[in-house]
């Protein structure tokens, strides 16, 4: 196991060092001068000239790889080019906003997505398994921004049971879980509603297959069947989905974000998008590469609890 772990990390550096490769050369096609993104379409050639040779821009292509790789080592992302304050700042204070958001929406999706599969699939064909598929079919369907308004109104509005636009600082645990509630649950019925699907997919497979009819055929209690025989060898699958929801909703869950308004990863993006910063986007773009990076292992090395057989 350990030697597996060590192995994977060895490879994750040439994938990041690829992947910061392809962040730095896409910067520099896209289109637009960052001077004058700054400085503005009117700004006089002496003006744009002293911000480039500031910026580093006068230097040749090489030259600013070399620079941006070791920036990067160095954990320096570059200074905003709108607020000139750290890049890193910025981002610090809206990456843990946007994990707890991920964490707690992928979070609900397993505790109600994997128990709905595994009902369907016991009891296939049945009222129950004809009602939770076109709960998961809803739940594919409507837009996260429909189903947070929806929530809102629900909860919020008319209930009172959660503030509808709240954001607490981690030094308030209970106000900041208190104002999670909602967002969390705009994104996680959607994935629950994948990870039921997947988990039902899987689990009539590995329901058929020889090895569980011998298990129940030995008198094993029926949830042990479910448990040990049946659902863990079909967790690979499941833990994919996963590894991919988490990649895509830490990025991603921007429409959330803003409709609870919440600060966020995915929220700072489209700003720096906005206004052509280009070195936040740039930096933004770094650290959205490196969690991508964890993921994978993270999701990895559950692959080989799960199935042991993944690390041979």
């Amino acid at each position: 196991m350990l030697r597996f772990i060590i192995k994977r990390l060895l490879l994750a550096i040439p994938t990041l060092f690829a992947v910061l490769t392809i962040i730095f050369l896409l910067m520099r096609v896209v289109p637009g001068d960052p001077a004058y993104a700054v400085l503005g379409d009117y700004a006089t050639e002496e003006a744009v000239t002293a911000l480039r040779k500031q910026m580093g821009l006068d230097k040749p292509i090489w030259e600013q790889y070399v620079d941006y790789l070791s920036g990067v080592v160095r954990g320096d992302l570059g200074d905003s080019l709108v607020t000139r304050k750290p890049a890193w700042e910025q981002i610090r204070t809206v990456l843990p906003y946007s994990l707890q958001l991920t964490g707690a929406a992928v979070l609900i999706a397993l505790l109600l997505g994997i128990p709905g599969g595994v009902i369907t699939a016991v009891r296939q064909n049945t009222w129950v398994d004809y009602l939770v598929r076109v709960l998961s079919l809803a739940g594919l369907s409507a837009p996260a921004f429909y189903i947070g308004l929806l929530l809102m109104y629900l909860l919020s509005a008319k209930a009172g049971w959660f503030p509808a636009i709240s954001t607490a600082g981690f030094d308030q645990i209970g106000k900041n879980l208190h104002a999670l509630v909602l967002p969390a649950f705009t994104l996680g019925l959607a994935e629950t509603a994948y990870v039921t699907r997947m988990t039902r997919s899987v689990m009539l497979n590995v329901l058929s297959e020889d090895y569980v009819r011998t298990a129940r055929a030995k008198g094993l209690a029926n949830r042990t069947v479910l448990m040990r025989h049946a659902l863990r060898p079909g967790m690979v699958p499941i833990v994919a989905l996963i590894g991919i929801f988490t990649i895509g909703l830490i990025g991603g869950s921007v429409l959330t974000e803003e409709v609870f308004a919440r600060p966020g990863l995915g929220k700072l993006m489209i700003g720096a998008t906005t206004r052509r910063d280009y070195t936040l986007l740039q930096a933004i773009m770094v650290v959205y590469a490196l969690i991508i990076v964890i993921v994978n292992i993270i999701v990895d090395i559950i692959y080989t609890w799960v199935d042991p057989r993944v690390r041979h």
